[in-house]
C-alpha cells in the first residue's frame, strides 16, 4: 500500500504512513448490521481514548491486538495485518432478532454467549450476511486450524471486557470484533490479532441498574445527547481526554 492509499471501513480509516499503518477513528457511527450511518461530532476523540484503554487492558492480559500506541487525539499506530473477511458478533444478551425470531425474553442473558459470523458486503447497498463456521470454511475465508483460534480469542476477549465493564456498573450486551493475521518477520507462524475498534462504536452497553443504553445507539434514538454513552464510559473508567494525555506525553 503506497502512502496515499487508504482503506475506508465504516467508522475507521486505515492509512499507511512513514511510521507504519495507522487507524483513524471518525465521527461516524454505524448501526450494525443495517449499516445505517450517523455523524456524531466530537465522538472520535472519546471513542479513541476508550479503545486505547481497552486494547491496553487486553494486551496486559495476554491478548494479541494490533494496537501499538496512540497517534494523535483520534488515531492509533497499529501493527500491519491482513484482515480476515468477516465480522464476529458475540452476544451476551437476547435482543433484536433473537427476541422477534426465537421468542426469547428481551434482556435474557445467554449462557454460554452466542457467537455469530457476518461476511462483509461488497457494496454500501448491501448488508452483512450471517453465515456459519461451515460457510467460512467452504468459501475458504479462513483456514480450518484458525477458526478455533478466532472463537477462543473472542470468548476470552468477551470474558475480559465483561469483567472490566461490570466493574464500572455496566453490562456488555454484545460486541462486534474483527480479526487479522500479522506476519512477524522471521517468526515461525503468523499471529492472529484482534483488529477492531473497542469502544461504544461496536458494543451494546447498558447501565446495570437503570438499563439505559450507553453506546452508539443513542445517536439513532432521535432525541437527547448522542455522546452521553461515550462520556459516561470515559467518566466511569476515569479516563483523561485524549488531548490531556497527549499534553502529558509532550511534556516528558
Amino acid at each position: 500500500m503506497d502512502d496515499e492509499q487508504m482503506t475506508h471501513e465504516d467508522i475507521r480509516v486505515f492509512k499507511m504512513t512513514a511510521d507504519g499503518p495507522i487507524v483513524e477513528t471518525s465521527d461516524g457511527v454505524i448501526n450494525y448490521p443495517s449499516l445505517e450511518m450517523r455523524t456524531l461530532p466530537g465522538k472520535a476523540a472519546l471513542a479513541t481514548a476508550i479503545s486505547v484503554h481497552l486494547h491496553e487492558f487486553l494486551r496486559q492480559n495476554g491478548v494479541n491486538t494490533h494496537f501499538a500506541h496512540r497517534k494523535g487525539t483520534h488515531a492509533q499506530l497499529v501493527f500491519e495485518t491482513v484482515q480476515l473477511p468477516f465480522d464476529l458478533l458475540l452476544r451476551n444478551t437476547a435482543r433484536g432478532d433473537l427476541v422477534s425470531d426465537f421468542g426469547l425474553v428481551e434482556g435474557h442473558r445467554l449462557i454460554p454467549p452466542l457467537v455469530e459470523f457476518f461476511v462483509r458486503p461488497d457494496s454500501r447497498n448491501k448488508t452483512p450476511t450471517r453465515v456459519s463456521e461451515s460457510h467460512l470454511l467452504a468459501f475458504d475465508l479462513i483456514d480450518p486450524e484458525d477458526i478455533g483460534v478466532v472463537v477462543d480469542m473472542a470468548l476470552r476477549i468477551n470474558d475480559l471486557l465483561t469483567g472490566a465493564f461490570f466493574g464500572i456498573g455496566v453490562l456488555l450486551d454484545d460486541v462486534r470484533m474483527e480479526f487479522g493475521v500479522h506476519f512477524v518477520e522471521g517468526g515461525p507462524v503468523p499471529v492472529i490479532m484482534l483488529v477492531s475498534e473497542l469502544s461504544p462504536d461496536v458494543m451494546c452497553l447498558q447501565d446495570q441498574h437503570s438499563g439505559d443504553p450507553l453506546d452508539h445507539r443513542l445517536a439513532f434514538a432521535g432525541a437527547g445527547d448522542g455522546l452521553r454513552g461515550y462520556t459516561e464510559i470515559m467518566r466511569r473508567f476515569d479516563l483523561d481526554s485524549a488531548s490531556a494525555v497527549l499534553a502529558r506525553q509532550d511534556a516528558v
